[in-house]
């Protein structure tokens, strides 16, 4: 016998957890089918504890460098075993709010196991049938491993794995200069590893502002980071030791090799074509209401090929559900979409980059304003980074860069700005907390804003106004 319900969602990550859930609220019957562990990458093997483990590695950097408040520095000894122990308690700490117990409580059917099409409307899983009115695809992406000669021949980490690590890495070598990469280089050499990352571009960190780029390379280089650009790999081989990679610049040795290559969608064995779903190796296709080629059928999060964040993710899951269920439709894709890269300092991104204005033909103003000018970043002797606002000549927030400690509320916060709009006029205006990070937005936008109208024509009349004004 089959099972009925209104919605089947397929992957129990965050799309298809913000799905199930808006789903329930609408009060719709829900199926939440996964093959594997209920909250994603995102909980298991990327978001959280990758951001638990920078954390335990900022811990060891702090105490190396404990002088520089006046306390006598110390050399941590590091069991990444223990190590390991406080990242898992994270990732369970995540889990417990979303286990199938409590996804049960709130009206969700989990259904474990391997999802396959029958037809449009059918779906089995491990030999069970469900049926539904509608289905969002919510498979995600996993890591993506290159042709490159000999790779597949030996072990190698992926973000998959790599916290199942109990002893660290005495030379840790890194293929790609992502996000995943910088971040996982930088929290292995403040554990101890001696890091290389091998990045093919001439520079790491290829989808921030050059500058941020420029300052994240300056900070990892002290910390006792190798960074090798332009080095294209040409072959892996095992070693006696562990492993080899040659590059166009030269050969490198190292105990472990961490692939951090990016990702493909997870398309293979859903039998799409059983249910008349486009697709291809870059995922699902679909239209900006996350519509696939189906009409009652739809995708969000990484497995559309997209932006690969937990966030845009969940957005996605929220939309696709309320767009299947309820009349009417809602846009379901950004052409930007806000992020961070947990290093530290912090990378943020929100709205368009001044390249990508540029390229879209806006006319911009550029206004930069550096960290060493926020008191708060003071207060911790942090003097790299810098916020860069790209507006309209009218003021108008066409986008920000954020580079500082507290990067990520920073962004969120100019995120919002760009999102409604906003001008720089109406940002400065807008009282912030002293000493924050945040009142460095303030600062910035209320400088650009003054500059603007103390420069040109406008800036003579309001001095001349000044000076006759009785």
């Amino acid at each position: 016998m089959a099972s009925r319900y209104d919605l089947v969602i397929i992957g129990a990550g965050s799309a298809g957890l913000t799905a199930a859930s808006f789903a329930r609220r609408l009060g719709a019957s829900v199926a939440l089918v996964e093959r594997d562990r209920i909250g994603g990458d995102c909980t298991w093997t990327g978001c959280v504890p990758s951001k638990a483990l920078l954390h335990a590695a900022k811990v060891a950097h702090q105490m190396r460098h404990a002088d520089s408040v006046g306390i006598e520095p110390v050399a941590p000894k590091v069991d990444l075993g223990r190590v390991m122990t406080t990242v898992w308690a994270a990732i369970e700490r995540v889990y417990a709010f979303e286990t199938p117990d409590v996804l049960t409580s709130q009206g969700v059917e989990v259904v474990f196991g391997s999802a396959r099409f029958r037809d449009s409307h059918t779906l089995e899983v491990d030999g069970r049938l469900l049926l539904a009115r509608r289905f969002v695809i919510c498979t995600g992406a996993e890591p993506a491993l290159p042709p490159i000669p000999g790779l597949s021949a030996i072990p190698t980490l992926t973000y998959e794995n790599v916290f199942e690590l109990e002893e660290l890495p005495r030379r840790l070598l890194v293929l790609g200069g992502g996000p995943v990469g910088v971040e996982l280089s930088q929290a292995f050499q403040r554990l101890g590893s001696h890091v290389t990352i091998i990045q093919r571009g001439e520079r790491i960190l290829s989808v921030a502002d050059p500058q941020a780029s420029s300052v994240l390379t300056r900070v990892l280089g002290r910390e006792g980071v190798t960074v090798c650009t332009g080095a294209e790999a040409e072959r892996v081989e095992r070693t006696q030791s562990g492993v080899r990679v040659t590059t166009s610049r030269g050969a490198f040795e190292g105990d472990k090799l961490l692939v951090a290559l990016g990702r493909r969608p997870k398309v293979a064995g859903l039998d799409l074509e059983k249910a008349g779903v486009e697709f291809s190796e870059n995922g699902v296709t679909v239209d900006d209401r996350l519509r696939t080629s189906q009409a009652h059928i739809y995708a969000a999060g990484d497995v559309t090929g997209s932006f690969q964040f937990t966030h845009y993710a969940g957005w996605q899951g929220y939309t696709a559900a309320r767009n299947a269920l309820v009349p009417g439709s809602g846009r379901g894709t950004r052409q930007t979409v806000p992020w961070v890269i947990f290093t530290d300092p912090q990378v943020g991104q929100a709205g368009a980059s001044e390249r990508e204005a540029r390229e879209r033909g806006e006319r911009v103003r550029v206004h930069r304003w550096p960290v060493e000018r926020i008191d708060r970043a003071q207060t911790v002797g942090e003097q790299e980074g810098f916020i860069k606002l790209v507006t309209r000549p009218d003021g108008t927030l066409l986008g920000a860069t954020v580079v500082a400690g507290a990067g990520d509320e920073l962004t969120n916060e100019l995120a919002l700005a760009v999102q409604n709009e906003l001008k720089l006029g109406e940002l400065a205006r807008s009282i912030h907390v002293y000493p924050t990070y945040g009142i460095g937005a303030q600062q910035a936008s209320s400088d650009a804003t003054m500059s603007r109208f103390t420069r040109g024509w406008r800036g003579s009349a309001l001095r001349a106004l000044v000076r006759w004004w009785p």
